[in-house]
């Protein structure tokens, strides 16, 4: 079996410590919805993609192995939570401006996702990353880098208010633009939270793209 974390560790550092820190993000369930559940527990992989403009070694077979490397670690991580022991879980691998990795209960209410193209396995959402430059959907470089923004709203006790834009030297408007073309809104949701503010609502890619994004579903079974 591949062993991606060891793997991405000897042939790029910063990259494994990507892959750990999206194995290890918050995962939580309050209340019944899914939707609540796939806004708290979402990560978009954008280091992946902004490597793969410079590794040429990152092809769709790696990129499928770092997406189930990550859902694997969640599988172990999420034994015993309340949709463990009675409902099971629905993970999902769609595809964003990075892939993105969610999980949510298995409800009723079934999938949170309305108007997208279902594809049998991952590697028909990570085919589609294989000719496209993650620089292209933004029409060149980024005055600052994702570092450097979640810096900023590190110091600023997870506010994306005007200090923390300012201090970016940019209009609040465009640092939540900025946040949303990186991907990192998730980890910029996780500094809030610590912080002891509310999560921020960022762009749904559902409703901006309906019908174009393609996207993979597995269910765990309950007591899996």
């Amino acid at each position: 079996m591949r062993d991606v974390r060891a793997e991405t560790r000897a042939r790029c550092p910063e990259l494994a410590d990507a892959l750990e820190a999206a194995c290890a993000a918050p995962l939580r369930f309050e209340g019944p919805d899914p939707w609540r559940h796939s806004a708290d527990n979402h990560v978009h992989l954008w280091a992946l993609e902004w490597w793969a403009e410079r590794l040429d070694w990152i092809d769709t077979d790696y990129r499928v192995a770092f997406a189930r490397t990550v859902t694997d670690h969640w599988r172990g991580r999420l034994r015993g939570l309340w949709p463990h022991r009675a409902t099971g879980y629905r993970v999902y691998l769609y595809a964003d401006l990075a892939p993105t990795l969610s999980v949510v209960a298995d409800t009723p209410q079934g999938c949170p996702y309305a108007g997208v193209r279902r594809v049998a396995t991952r590697h028909g959402v990570m085919a589609g990353y294989a000719d496209r430059r993650w620089s292209d959907a933004f029409g060149g470089a980024w005055e600052v880098s994702p570092e450097r923004v979640l810096a900023a709203v590190e110091r600023n006790a997870g506010s994306i208010a005007k200090p923390t834009a300012q201090a970016l030297g940019m209009q609040v408007g465009h640092l939540r633009t900025l946040i949303e073309a990186m991907g990192i809104d998730d980890r910029v949701n996780a500094l809030r939270k610590r912080h002891g503010r509310r999560p921020a609502r960022f762009r749904d890619p559902f409703a901006d793209a309906p019908g174009d994004i393609a996207l993979f579903e597995e269910h765990w079974p309950a007591g899996y």
